[in-house]
């Protein structure tokens, strides 16, 4: 029916030409009426620069014409030579010719084109700039310059005559040296305008050769704006889906083109295409602080709670029970601060501290801030304004209550963070130069403790006493909970001011604990390295080891020495993991942040190598990764049908289709029907 009322009457075919895509500039004269063209005026001189899409053109004047003042045109033109014999800007002794000087009016000039309609079909071509040309009078400003020059040497020249000539007086110079530039400034002096400026201005000119209108150039040239008919076929006839595509494509394809929006403003409807781990770090990049309870509000509905807590501990960091975004997701390694210029690493520095002393008190004042943190006051404001509000008489204070629900419902995700808390802490100190008093003064007041945080210590309050004992005894450094219980101890016993007096054995056999004396394979670890290094070097290890291993799984030692080589390729000279790290160090670390080594020695043909897994993550499926590692102690490989049957065998529970293969690809890589460990023979 809708086709009988509007009937076609004419179907035309549509070419795309791309002869001439990456040349196509259209000129615009903004100033110019559009019956008085330049198609006539004599073109002197025409020169362009590529990147910066940038043209300027030398038209010549009529300076015989009744518009013209010939007195004006002499007049400037001895303003800007000087008036001498030399042939200057103005070889003809008057202004006969000006300059116009272009610049970019649309940065999408793709979605122009210039379209010919020739034999019945219309072929377009894609415009490949924009530009708009002004008349230059940059010859005025030579002018002036000029004669300043001149007045200055009249001035200094008048009163000498060939009888005062006579040598100058020698007189001492000083010679300055210039200090070696900061990090700081450089990242102010290239983020300036001068700096800018100055790239522009050595992009040098490249000279064109103007054409007529009427020229053969000129016809030949536009003979390319239609489409050959090597061409084949039209580019627009194509299936009604792939137009459509083509027509309106996707959000991600057309990104560039939407206006800015605010920082603050996300579309829920875009945000239902990501995945998991990219919406939960789109929305913490936007609130940059946020209550879990909130989080699992605007996630879709069924998102589990674990699976958002592992791809959340990725991007964000545990403050006061709320979830607050990582410094470097903020600060990536190439930016730079808005308002001063300052690297990303020092911003980062500066806002990791911030957030330790949001961990120890609900207030900080700026002026204290300030003074450790060192950077300018309007980051230090902009920093704090992210995750706190002022009050009157008070600073500025956390913006949410310490979320005690969650503190109760995740006690290991508490201890887990108060731990890498504990190792970043201890980076900040050498790298702020913090003195020792004034972690004393935080440490031993620590006024932020809630009552969340309460429970939580006196349930490992409770069980610290029956871990010593099982470390003593002999503990499987596979039991994760109970390595991460006795880390976040080692804090409590340093400072027990507190809670209960621990008895000196205990102390001392704890401490042994602690330092790695756990046993593994029946046999006791050798830990007299690990517990010999810097605490400095042992906290930026933990934080290294605990990366890779949450976010890979499984490592092979060879591996995770490839991934370390890597990193100390990236560290400064002078960085602690240059000071040499051994195997022995890395594996045991690999143990302090909760993982195991493998006990498998297959295939029996090769030399086998150790390999590392991460068998807890504080989740419900922990069980369920147990029984897949034991799996691969009898085979290098497994099918799922056979996983799923084990665990309901050992545990009578069903593990549904997601959690299964979610498990399966975190461990393992898929080869046909059957799985194999990453990093086996299986995997290459």
């Amino acid at each position: 029916m809708a086709d009988e009322e509007d009937p076609v009457e004419h179907e035309v075919n549509v070419y795309l030409s791309k002869t001439l895509a990456d040349k196509l500039y259209l000129f615009q004269y903004p100033v110019r009426p559009a019956h008085m063209t330049y198609d006539d005026a004599p073109h002197i001189n025409t020169k362009i620069k590529p990147d910066q899409k940038k043209v300027e053109i030398e038209l010549g004047l009529n300076t015989r014409g009744d518009n013209y003042a010939r007195s004006k045109g002499e007049q400037i033109a001895i303003n800007v030579d000087g008036g001498g014999d030399q042939p200057g800007y103005y070889s003809s002794g008057m202004m006969d010719k000006q300059v116009f000087s272009s610049m970019a009016c649309s940065e999408t000039a793709g979605r122009y084109a210039v379209g010919v309609w020739k034999d019945g079909e219309v072929h377009l071509t894609p415009l490949h700039a924009v530009v708009q040309l002004r008349p230059n009078f940059n010859y005025l400003d030579s002018a002036d310059s000029r004669l300043k020059v001149e007045v200055g040497a009249g001035d200094t020249g008048g009163g000498e005559s060939s009888q005062d000539e006579a040598e100058e007086e020698a007189k001492p110079v000083t010679m300055k040296f210039a200090r070696q530039e900061t990090d700081e400034a450089k990242a102010r002096r290239l983020a300036s305008y001068a700096y800018l400026q100055k790239k522009q201005e050595e992009e040098p000119w490249r000279p064109l050769q103007f054409y007529d209108i009427n020229s053969g150039v000129a016809e030949s040239e536009r003979l390319k704006l239609v489409s050959s008919k090597g061409d084949e076929i039209s580019e627009f006839q194509i299936q009604a889906n792939e137009y459509l595509r083509a027509l309106v494509p996707p959000l991600g394809e057309t990104q560039e083109e939407k206006p800015a929006m605010p920082s603050n403003v996300l579309s829920l409807t875009q945000l239902r295409t990501m995945p998991l781990p990219d919406q939960i770090k789109a929305l913490l990049t936007n609130a940059k602080v946020m209550r879990f309870s909130q989080l699992m509000a605007l996630l879709p509905q069924g998102t589990e709670s674990m699976g958002a807590l592992r791809s959340l501990q990725q991007v964000a960091v545990l403050v006061q029970g709320c979830w607050v975004v990582k410094s470097e997701v903020l600060y990536p390694k190439e930016a730079t601060s808005p308002h001063s210029g300052v690297a990303a690493d020092h911003l980062c520095r500066g806002r990791d501290y911030v957030m330790w002393r949001f961990t120890q008190s609900s207030h900080v004042t700026r002026k204290d801030i300030a003074s450790i943190v060192k950077l300018p006051a309007e980051d230090v404001k902009d920093i704090l304004e992210q995750m706190s509000r002022i009050r009157a008489n008070c600073g500025w204070e956390f913006l949410f209550a310490h979320d005690s629900d969650f503190c109760n419902r995740y006690p290991e995700i508490v201890l887990r963070q108060k731990m890498l808390w504990d190792a970043k802490y201890q980076g900040l100190c050498n790298q702020l130069k913090i003195p020792k008093e004034h972690e004393k003064k935080f440490k031993d007041r620590d006024p932020g403790v809630s009552a969340g945080e309460k429970v939580v210590r006196r349930r490992r309050s409770s069980s610290s006493r029956s871990n010593r004992k099982r470390t003593l005894s002999g503990r499987s450094v596979s039991d994760h909970s109970d390595v991460e219980m006795d880390v976040s101890l080692k804090s409590d016993i340093d400072n027990s001011t507190e809670d209960e007096e621990v008895p000196k054995h205990e102390r001392m056999d704890t401490q042994s604990a602690l330092n790695g004396e756990r046993l593994s394979d029946g046999a006791k670890a050798t830990s007299c390295d690990i517990s010999s290094v810097s605490l400095e070097l042992r906290a930026e290890l933990v934080n290294f080891v605990q990366e890779k291993l949450y976010s890979r799984f499984v490592l092979t030692a060879s591996e995770l020495k490839r991934l370390f080589s890597i990193k100390q390729l990236q560290c400064p000279s002078g960085h602690v993991f240059l000071s040499g790290v051994t195997d022995s160090i890395l594996e045991e670390t690999v143990k302090e942040v909760g993982g195991v080594k493998l006990s498998n020695q297959w295939p029996s043909n090769t030399k086998a190598e150790p390999i590392y897994a991460l068998p807890k993550t504080g989740d419900k499926l922990d069980k369920m990764r147990s029984i897949l590692l034991g799996l691969f102690e009898k085979s290098h490989k497994i099918s799922r049908k056979a996983f799923l049957q084990c665990v309901e065998d050992e545990t009578g529970l069903q593990l549904n289709e997601y959690d299964a293969r979610l498990l399966l690809k975190d461990y393992c890589v898929q080869k046909g029907p059957l799985w194999y460990l990453k990093g086996t023979q299986g995997e290459s």
